[in-house]
C-alpha cells in the first residue's frame, strides 16, 4: 500500500549544489552532500488505515474481507527543518487509494492461537498540480499499487472472567514492487523496490466501554536500480539507491457512547531511523518524520460487519508531504 510521492523533495537545492561542484567531480562520483535524494520511503504504507480494536482479528478458520478507502490531500511539502520547501509553489497532490485485504485464518492453531495469511491489493489514483515558479511533479494517474502479503498469528484474547481485556496479533509482511511505475513520471503508485514490513497490533480494554489500540510497524527497504524520472546531472551516474528504515505506529483511544458505537481520538507517528542512500553513500538530512492526530468513530454491527472512520490532521512533519487525511475501514467476515 505504497505511493512514492516525495521522490524529488529539495531537488532544486540539490541540483544547484551539484551543478556548482560537478566540474570538480569525476563521473559517478558526486559527493553525498550534493547528490539529490532520489529513492525515499513511500507515504502510502499503513499510516492510520487501521485503528479501533486493531488487536482483535479472525481466530476461527475462514475468510475475512477488509476494504479500505483513503483520501490524502497533500497541500504542503516540508523540508528537513519542518518548513515549507522553497522548491515548490502551492503544491497540491490528491491521492485516492482503495485497498482490498483478504485475510484467511487457517485451521492451524497453537493452543488457541490462530495462524493466518493476508494479501492486500491496492488501486491508487494520483492527481497533482503545482504553482509556477517551482518544481513540477508529474503523476502517473490511476494504477494498481504494490501488493502486500504475509502470515500472521492472532493470539487468543486475555480474559478476565467472562470479559476479554487484551488481544494481540503479530504479522510478517512482504511488500512486492508490483505497482504502477513509469520512469517518465515523478509520482508513482509503486515504489520500485521490495520491502519487509512486520508489525504488532494490540488492543487493551481497561474498563467496560473503553478501548486503547495501537499497531507498531517496522519497514526495511531493499536496494533498487529503478528510479522515477531521474534528472540529468553532470558528474552523477545513478547506479542504485536505498530508502531508509522506518519505525511507525498507529494509535487510538475510544469510549463506547451507545450500543456498538464508539467515539475516540486516533493518530499515527512516523520516524525514519537512518538516512537514504544513493550509490551506497548516505545522504544527510533525509530522515522523514511526522505526527498526525484527529477524531474517529467505530461502529460494530454485531457479527455481520464493522466499520472505522478516521480523520487525521498534521501536527508536525519533516521531509514529508503533509496535509489532511481521511479513511474508512470496512471489516466483513465471510464465514
Amino acid at each position: 500500500m505504497k505511493v512514492s510521492i516525495t521522490t524529488k523533495m529539495l531537488l532544486s537545492a540539490a541540483l544547484s549544489a551539484t551543478a556548482a561542484s560537478a566540474s570538480a567531480q569525476s563521473a559517478g562520483n558526486v559527493s553525498a552532500a550534493a547528490a539529490p535524494d532520489l529513492v525515499v520511503p513511500p507515504n502510502g504504507i499503513n499510516l492510520g488505515s487501521t485503528s479501533f480494536y486493531d488487536g482483535f482479528g479472525p481466530s476461527k478458520p475462514g475468510l475475512t474481507i477488509i476494504q479500505y478507502a483513503r483520501y490524502n490531500n497533500f497541500n504542503a511539502i516540508k523540508d528537513s527543518k519542518g518548513d515549507d520547501s522553497a522548491s515548490f509553489q502551492n503544491p497540491r497532490i490528491d491521492v485516492l487509494t482503495s485497498v482490498t485485504q483478504f485475510s484467511v485464518a487457517t485451521p492451524i492453531n497453537f493452543d488457541g492461537n490462530a495462524l493466518g495469511f493476508d494479501v492486500l491489493v491496492p488501486v491508487t489514483s494520483i492527481r497533482s498540480r503545482f504553482g509556477e515558479g517551482g518544481l513540477q511533479l508529474r503523476d502517473n494517474g490511476t494504477a494498481f499499487g504494490d501488493v502486500t502479503f504475509g502470515p500472521f498469528i492472532q493470539f487468543k484474547p486475555h480474559m478476565r472472567g467472562p470479559r476479554p481485556v487484551a488481544s494481540v496479533r503479530v504479522a510478517f509482511n512482504v511488500i512486492a514492487p508490483t505497482g504502477g511505475f513509469d520512469r517518465r513520471r515523478d509520482l508513482n503508485q509503486g515504489s520500485g523496490y521490495w520491502s519487509l514490513n512486520p508489525y504488532v497490533a494490540w488492543t487493551v480494554l481497561p474498563a467496560p466501554g473503553w478501548e486503547i489500540s495501537g499497531r507498531l510497524q517496522y519497514l526495511y527497504n531493499f536496494k533498487t536500480t529503478r528510479i522515477a524520472n531521474p534528472p540529468a546531472i553532470p558528474g552523477l551516474t545513478f547506479d542504485n539507491g536505498q530508502a531508509g528504515q522506518m519505525l511507525y505506529s498507529n494509535f487510538d483511544v475510544s469510549r463506547e457512547v451507545a450500543r456498538g458505537v464508539a467515539l475516540g481520538a486516533n493518530g499515527f507517528v512516523v520516524k525514519q531511523l537512518n538516512n537514504n542512500r544513493l550509490n551506497g553513500n548516505k545522504l544527510p538530512d533525509t530522515k522523514k518524520s511526522a505526527l498526525y492526530i484527529g477524531p474517529g468513530i467505530h461502529y460494530d454491527h454485531g457479527r455481520k460487519w464493522l466499520i472505522n472512520a478516521n480523520l487525521y490532521l498534521p501536527v508536525a512533519a519533516r521531509n514529508y508531504s503533509s496535509g489532511p487525511q481521511a479513511n474508512v475501514q470496512l471489516i466483513l467476515p465471510i464465514n
